[in-house]
C-alpha cells in the first residue's frame, strides 16, 4: 500500500506577484507558462526555516562557505550517486552557467575549440563565444525519442585544436541519462585525443526511471577523473533557481588552480542566503526529493501518454528531469512554438532556442492540475485545426 505524501505538490501557488520570470514571460495572461526550467513547488520546509533564520539575523555582508556545506554535499553525492569525492576538489561558484564559462576560459586557449552537442541548453554554445574561443557542434541522434551521441560524427569533427568537450548529462532538453557504456565510449575518444570534458550534471538527482542510474563522467576511471570538470548543484533538484550556486568538482589540482585563478575579477561572491539554502538542501532535503521524484513520474506518465495520442506529436521520457522534449516533425506545423502559445495557450519553450525548431520543450514540474489543463488545451487546439 502506497503511503500518503508528507509534502503537498498539488497546491497551486500564485507566483505573478513575486516577479517570477516564468509567470511574467507572456503578455497574454491566459497563456499557461510551462517553459523555463524552474518548478512551481514550494521548496522543502527545512530549507525555508534555515533561510528565515538567516534573514532574521539581518546582516547580509560578504560570506565565506559554511563549514558543513561541502561535507553535506559530499555525503549526498556518495549516498545518491555512489561517487566518492574529496573536499579539496570542490569550488563553489554562483551558478552552473558561471561554471560553464569559467571552465571554457580555463580549458581553452585562444584559437582552441570546444565540441558542443546539439540540441542543448544555449549557455553551452554561448560560453566559447563569451570567452572568444572556437566551437563545433555535433548533432545528437533522435533514436525513438531518445537523444544519443553519433560517435562517428564526433570522431570526424576532432582536430588538433579540439581541447574540450561539453557534456550535458542528464541531457537538456532531451532528458537522456547516458549509460556507463555510452560515457565510456565518449571517454575513450576524449582521452585518446587529450580532450578534457566539462560535464554539466545539474539534473543528476532527478533520474525518473527505476532501472537507470546516473553515472558521473568523472567516476568512470582515474583518467576521466583527472581530465574533467563536473558541475552539480541544488538549484534544479530542490527548486532553488533564484539562489544560484553550484559546485565545480575539479579533481586535477593543476586544472583546479587554473579554474580558481580564472574566477578572479569576473565571478561575484555567492549570495549569503544561497549558501544557507544549499547547506540546508543537502542536509535535510532527501525526503522531499524522494517524494518529488514520485510526483514527477506521475506527471511525466500523464503528459507523455496524452501527447502521444495526438496525431503528429511524440514524447518519449524524459529519463530524468521535469522537461519534456516534444517532437512536432510529423505535425505539419510551420511554427510549432507559435501554435502552442497562440492557439493552445500553453507557453512552451521554443525548440529553436536549443537547436531544433521542430520540437518544443514543456515543463511538467508543476501541480498535476496544471499538467491536466495543458493537455486539455493542447488537445483542443489540435482538434480545431483546419
Amino acid at each position: 500500500m502506497k503511503l500518503p505524501m508528507k509534502y503537498n505538490f498539488d497546491k497551486v501557488i500564485s507566483r505573478r506577484e513575486t516577479h517570477s520570470t516564468k509567470w511574467l514571460k507572456f503578455d497574454d495572461t491566459d497563456v499557461l507558462p510551462m517553459w523555463i526550467a524552474d518548478m512551481d513547488f514550494k521548496c522543502p520546509l527545512e530549507i525555508i526555516k534555515h533561510i528565515q533564520k538567516r534573514i532574521d539575523q539581518g546582516i547580509f555582508g560578504y560570506t565565506d562557505e559554511p563549514n558543513n556545506l561541502s561535507t553535506a554535499f559530499i555525503r549526498h553525492v556518495e549516498k545518491t550517486l555512489n561517487w566518492s569525492i574529496e573536499k579539496d576538489w570542490i569550488v563553489w561558484v554562483p551558478g552552473g552557467v558561471v561554471g560553464l564559462n569559467v571552465s571554457c576560459k580555463t580549458l581553452l586557449a585562444p584559437g582552441e575549440i570546444a565540441v558542443v552537442p546539439s540540441p542543448i541548453y544555449p549557455p553551452f554554445t554561448e560560453a566559447p563565444e563569451n570567452m572568444e574561443r572556437g566551437l563545433v557542434k555535433t548533432y545528437l541522434k533522435d533514436v525513438n525519442g531518445r537523444l544519443e551521441f553519433d560517435f562517428d560524427e564526433i570522431k570526424n569533427l576532432l582536430s588538433e585544436d579540439t581541447k574540450m568537450f561539453f557534456l550535458c548529462n542528464p541531457q537538456n532538453p532531451g532528458g537522456t541519462v547516458f549509460s556507463r557504456e555510452e560515457l565510456q565510449e565518449l571517454a575513450n575518444i576524449c582521452l585518446e585525443k587529450e580532450i578534457i570534458v566539462c560535464s554539466d550534471e545539474i539534473h543528476a538527482d532527478l533520474v525518473l526511471e527505476d532501472n537507470l542510474q546516473h553515472t558521473p563522467y568523472s567516476s568512470l576511471s582515474k583518467s576521466s577523473e583527472e581530465n574533467s570538470i563536473t558541475l552539480m548543484g541544488p538549484c534544479k533538484t530542490f527548486n532553488l533557481a533564484g539562489f544560484p550556486i553550484a559546485a565545480a568538482i575539479v579533481p586535477n589540482k593543476e586544472i583546479r588552480d587554473d579554474f580558481l585563478r580564472n574566477t578572479k575579477g569576473i565571478v561575484s561572491h555567492i549570495d549569503s542566503v544561497a549558501y544557507v539554502a544549499a547547506e540546508a538542501a543537502y542536509s535535510f532535503g532527501a525526503e522531499w526529493l524522494s517524494e518529488l521524484k514520485e510526483y514527477l513520474k506521475v506527471n511525466r506518465h500523464l503528459l507523455a501518454n496524452e501527447i502521444n495520442k495526438i496525431e503528429g506529436l511524440s514524447l518519449k521520457g524524459p529519463e530524468a528531469g521535469f522537461l519534456g522534449w516534444i517532437d512536432c516533425r510529423e505535425s505539419e506545423l510551420d511554427n510549432p512554438v507559435e501554435f502552442f502559445i497562440e492557439e493552445a495557450k500553453v507557453g512552451v519553450h521554443d525548440g529553436a532556442f536549443f537547436g531544433n525548431k521542430n520540437y518544443v520543450r514543456i515543463n511538467f514540474g508543476c501541480p498535476k492540475s496544471l499538467v491536466e489543463e495543458s493537455i486539455y488545451r493542447i488537445k483542443k487546439a489540435f482538434s480545431q485545426r483546419n
